[in-house]
């Protein structure tokens, strides 16, 4: 044996040595066993049925469970997205399918994890207006948030008419169970999944973050209020929540569905089941209005009451809680601020002229601030003080937030921080938006390091706080996190004047 043999054999030795046991990239599942792909540190298993298939007689049924399988599953791909209408540039991830058979979820560890970890498990419940969207975005890697020691679990939901779909029929079918939200079902069914699953991949079962953006913050509140799901999760994070929207009344819901059969010419649910995926998902050029397309309903079972009456009684889940949203959430309705005049003109002239008073303290004139500044406000910020409030008599830790960060190369381009603008960096996964042509900069990464560490440390232990973070205060007494140019701070009485007035109008009859 010469010296160069001898040396690669050392070399290769020394190679399995370090390597990754198979067992660790190998996880037994309660279906099956799966294998994952690993790279710099995090095993990523893709595409794993949490459900089965909702095709067939099981379209608009709850979850069932998924059937098992022989062998070792590839989990490298994640699955298809529900079925939604191609949008022009939104991001489905490495799978860009779109079909009923959607109900898979992904998760990432920490390559070193073991069976016997136990480590904080965080469950992403994604956005899209309930219409569009996937758990497998770039945007939503779990990879930075797993290097930080946690277990990052994202899924997939029935979307549109699929999810949010109430007939005459159904409700009778329905039973305990409920009718119409077979979205919210889903994620129940994903979150039973994780409970039942998770340790086998290093995660602890009873320490479950669940947090949501946009139609996800929605969930997230639902969640927080619905039976069906108390002792799924230990914590919760709600961002950009819409607080105050209620969930649609169970008969305009069936009437919406009525409508929707007449149109696909057929009488019965049985006919309804039987129709084309594509039939259901309708006309490709129809184009989702934000709070105009399918939202939670009312259904008396599983939604028993809107999430701001059931936080105002004391009777969602006692756990903590995040919750916070951006400081241009109007950047959603850009046909309002186009024409701010005719905002203005849709209100009373007393509180037409009290709100510009209030959002143009210096009488600069600018309408579009206004109506800006007021559509954020009404929608987002207030109804957010408003259940932080509610939830913080219940004893609870809350911890809520403003996000108003503008990356460096946005600045003075744009009125604050867009409608789901803080998602890169609450993964710290700046520059993966598809079609991003930003550059980021040193302080655009820091506040990214910054606030995805918030967001694990509230995961681990209730509490965002750690070392080399700026102080986030107890939501006790109207207290809040600013993230902004500056960095982050800690205000007391926030917009107070303005929230105020908005709480007034909320509370109006």
């Amino acid at each position: 044996m010469n010296r160069n043999t001898a040396y690669r054999r050392v070399i290769a030795t020394l190679a399995l040595l370090f390597a990754v046991p198979a067992a660790a990239q190998t996880v037994m599942t309660r279906s099956g066993a799966v294998s994952g792909v690993t790279q710099t540190g995090v095993t990523a298993f893709k595409g794993i049925p949490y459900a089965a298939p909702p095709v067939g007689p099981l379209r608009w049924r709850p979850p069932r469970p998924p059937a098992s399988w022989k062998g070792v599953r590839a989990a490298s791909e994640p699955g298809p997205a529900c079925m939604q209408p191609v949008l022009p540039g939104e991001d489905r991830g490495s799978n860009p399918a779109i079909s009923e058979d959607c109900l898979y979820l992904n998760i990432w560890r920490p390559t070193v994890a073991t069976a016997k970890a136990k480590r904080p498990v965080m469950v992403w419940i994604h956005g899209g207006g309930f219409y569009f969207g996937t758990g497998a975005r770039a945007t939503y890697d779990g990879a930075s948030l797993a290097r930080d020691g946690l277990i990052i679990v994202t899924l997939n939901y029935r979307l549109g008419r699929f999810g949010w779909f109430a007939y005459p029929e159904l409700t009778k079918e329905g039973g305990k169970a409920g009718t119409g939200n077979f979205g919210l079902m889903d994620d129940i069914a994903a979150l039973k999944w994780v409970r039942a699953n998770i340790a086998a991949f290093g995660g602890d079962p009873a320490n479950v973050t669940i947090f949501g953006e946009s139609a996800g913050g929605v969930a997230v509140n639902a969640l927080m209020t619905i039976r069906a799901a108390r002792g799924l999760f230990a914590k919760a994070i709600t961002q950009s929540g819409f607080g105050r929207v209620p969930p649609q009344p169970l008969t305009t819901a069936e009437q919406t569905g009525s409508a929707f059969a007449r149109s696909a010419g057929v009488a019965d649910l049985a006919a309804l089941r039987k129709l084309p995926a594509a039939a259901v998902l309708g006309p490709e050029e129809v184009r989702y209005a934000p709070l105009e397309g399918p939202w939670p309903i009312l259904d008396g079972k599983l939604i028993t009451a809107s999430v701001e009456q059931i936080f105002a009684a004391g009777n969602e889940a006692k756990v903590p809680w995040m919750v916070g949203s951006n400081d241009f959430e109007a950047s959603l309705f850009p046909g309002r601020l186009a024409n701010p005049d005719a905002a203005l003109e849709d209100l009373p002239p007393p509180l037409r002229d009290t709100m510009i008073t209030l959002y143009d303290p210096t009488h600069s004139g600018d309408k579009k601030a206004v109506v800006a500044g007021m559509i954020t406000d009404r929608l987002l910020t207030e109804p957010a003080r408003f259940l932080a409030a509610s939830h913080a008599r219940s004893g609870q830790p809350v911890y809520r937030y403003l996000f108003g960060y503008v990356p460096e190369a946005e600045r003075g381009s744009i009125l604050g921080a867009p409608h789901a603008s803080e998602l890169a960096f609450v993964f710290n996964n700046l520059g993966t938006s598809q079609g991003s042509p930003l550059k980021y900069t040193g302080a655009d990464e820091n506040t990214a390091a910054a606030m995805s560490r918030y967001w694990t440390n509230f995961a681990r232990n209730g509490d965002p706080n750690g070392t080399g973070l700026a102080s986030w205060p107890r939501d006790s007494d109207d207290r809040i996190l600013v993230f902004d140019a500056t960095g982050q701070h800690a205000e007391h009485a926030l917009k107070q004047p303005q929230l105020d007035r908005l709480a007034r109008l909320a509370a109006a009859p």
